[in-house]
């Protein structure tokens, strides 16, 4: 899937505004005393952009285990331990940097004991 900056540059700061509202929606979490929501160390807010060209370069993650994917794209921005029974144990969140400075939630990866099982890309 690729995303085009068009819509912002016609738009202007309403559809910032509206795709990030929309976008924290969509990734809310529990608002538990313990948020399974972990900052990973040494992760970097635009980490996101190589595994990004990766995946839209027809990269295959599915079968990779979580020390592949760090020795080849780093820590991921965020880590999130809530999981969803039969589908994913851990999702791991990449953002991505425009060419603005604004940072965005952009790849998505999906494992299932220790292993990448589905990878959503926005």
């Amino acid at each position: 899937m690729s995303f085009s900056y068009s819509l912002f540059r016609k738009n202007g700061p309403l559809a910032v505004f509206v795709f990030f509202l929309c976008l924290s929606l969509y990734s809310a979490t529990s608002f538990s005393a313990e948020s399974p929501l972990v900052t990973a160390q040494g992760g970097s807010k635009s980490s996101g952009n190589e595994v990004l060209k990766a995946v839209d370069g027809g990269a295959e993650f599915k079968g990779m285990t979580k020390q592949q994917i760090i020795a080849s794209y780093g820590e991921p921005w965020q880590k999130d331990t809530t999981g969803e029974k039969g589908r994913y144990d851990e999702k791991w969140i990449y953002s991505c940097e425009t060419e603005n400075g604004l940072t965005y939630d952009c790849v998505f990866l999906y494992f299932m004991a220790d292993r990448v099982v589905n990878v959503e890309n926005f």
